[in-house]
């Protein structure tokens, strides 16, 4: 399975720029002890002979790892001086010190550490979740990402939870890869603690244990405020019809499987349902995680640009952030091109046409399986951009349902309603209803039962007819409109029916 790059290679990463002499590196985490045990390693590793590393709070002020105190070095420009008058090489871990970055005499002090440590063997790692480097380091300083732990890193971490639990018992069978990957865009405390939690108290631990795991992840996206954590309450056999996308998820389900990944294969980036309203796209995007058995996270456009978190731009970057986070999973956009209007022509707004831009090249780019389900209703008004091959694995047009499609919706709704599909004609319903989309025929089952719930009865054909003949379908009403979207996919997507 394709994840952000492997943690091993952050090691080398680091060692290769200490090996470069390079003085004053940023390393964005959550992690400071995951970090701190990186570090350690190239500490053993980079030199000849192991070197210290020294670590800096605000509380307790430079420490070796003898735990030896520097005097006075909670003031950071007594730490930093001590970097500057350190005789040997070694690394030194800062984690508070971005907190001290309006201090104009600590970034003063940052600038003149670059000069006087860039021929030497002693590395500065400033840390923290979010790192905002004053402009006056942004050309001395190196930046770097501690990816979150992979999945050899969380099958490690499941067998220590495992062993520290012997007396429950663990049959995840097939699903074992499944709860490993669900486990993937957490950290390793926050994953430890959720393997604990599943196996605490329990005898036995199976397949549920994996809606138990997304329930951590739930935590991580209402923290942010900015996308919307769905439920898989949507199955794939709830939508009637759509047989080649229902067949193109299914041919897809082993592509997140570790597997997969051994095979060459890169994991499906996204979907593009277009098609005429009412037809089950968003039901579908909803399904897909479902089916997947990935969490469902839910854009609004509206709330990026309203910058809920700073500037629409910034905004974007956190709510892209957030989805890598609890990657694998589905992010779906509703009705993408209302969010995407005014990104063409002479009379762009420059801020849509910004974030237009900096979604295109997050699609392109991704490396965290962040699965885009994207809908659009008025198709001819999407940027060609977004529809390239690269952007969307696949774009699909979801038609009007033809008889036998109607059929099948007509039997989902009334089965989800706890009414036997048997006791009807559903092929005389089929008929009555051409040109109905699916909206509209769950809207009639609605109906019809309402009139069957006034009267105490069970819901009977006439009640059903009496629905179907009050409702004007959309392809009459908007019928020169739905050609018009016709035309458009015969030569640009593929039959989702």
């Amino acid at each position: 399975m394709a994840t952000s790059p492997a943690t091993k290679s952050f090691e080398d990463h680091v060692r290769k720029l200490v090996a470069a002499r390079y003085s004053l590196v940023v390393v964005n985490t959550f992690e400071e002890l995951r970090l701190e045990r990186k570090l350690r390693a190239v500490t053993k590793k980079a030199f000849s002979q192991p070197v210290p590393l020294f670590q800096w709070t605000a509380t307790d002020g430079l420490r070796s790892d003898e735990a030896t105190a520097i005097e006075n070095s909670a003031d950071p420009l007594v730490a930093l001086q001590f970097v500057v008058d350190h005789p040997s090489s070694a690394l030194f871990l800062f984690k508070d010190l971005a907190r001290f970055f309006e201090d104009r005499q600590v970034v003063r002090k940052l600038r003149d550490s670059y000069p006087a440590l860039i021929n030497t063997y002693k590395t500065i790692f400033i840390s923290g979740p979010a790192v905002e480097l004053p402009t006056e380091l942004h050309k001395v300083a190196s930046v770097l990402d501690l990816p979150l732990p992979n999945e050899a890193e969380m099958e490690a971490l499941f067998s220590d939870a495992c062993a520290a639990s012997p007396n429950t018992s663990v049959d995840l069978g097939e699903d074992h890869d499944a709860l490993i990957r669900g486990a993937l865009g957490l950290t390793e405390s926050e994953a430890l603690a959720a393997f604990r939690k599943l196996l605490v108290g329990r005898r036995t631990v199976g397949p549920e244990a994996i809606e138990a795991l997304y329930e951590e992840k739930r935590d991580i996206v209402r923290k942010e405020g900015i996308l919307e954590y769905l439920p898989p309450r949507i199955k794939l056999e709830d939508i009637g019809g759509l047989s080649n996308l229902k067949d193109w998820l299914k041919k897809r389900l082993r592509f997140f499987s570790s597997e997969a990944d051994g095979f060459g294969l890169d994991p499906p980036k996204g979907l593009l349902l277009t098609g005429i309203s009412g037809c089950g796209k968003s039901l579908t995007a909803k399904a897909i995680s479902a089916y997947w058995r990935m969490p469902l996270l839910r854009l609004d456009m509206n709330r990026i640009y309203a910058g809920i978190s700073g500037t629409p731009e910034r905004t974007l970057r956190r709510a892209i952030s957030t989805a890598e986070a609890v990657s694998p999973c589905v992010l779906w956009i509703d009705e993408i091109e209302t969010a995407l209007v005014g990104t063409q022509g002479g009379g762009a707004m420059p801020q849509a046409t910004r974030i237009f831009s900096s979604f295109l090249t997050w699609m392109q780019e991704k490396e965290h399986v962040v699965f885009v389900a994207a809908t659009a209703n008025e198709i001819d008004k999407l940027p060609p951009e977004l529809l390239r091959k690269g952007r969307f694995d696949e774009i699909f047009f979801v038609d009007l349902p033809e008889e036998k499609e109607r059929m099948e919706i007509f039997r989902v709704h009334l089965e989800r309603r706890k009414k036997d599909p048997s006791t009807l004609d559903l092929s005389s319903l089929a008929k009555s209803t051409t040109g109905f989309n699916g909206a509209e025929i769950e809207q009639c089952v609605l109906t019809a039962m309402y009139y069957a719930f006034d009267e105490h009865r069970e819901i009977t054909m006439k009640d059903l007819y009496r629905a179907i003949g009050q409702t004007v379908p959309l392809s009459t009403t908007m019928s020169e409109r739905i050609k018009e979207i016709k035309r458009w996919a015969d030569t640009r997507a593929v039959k989702a029916n």
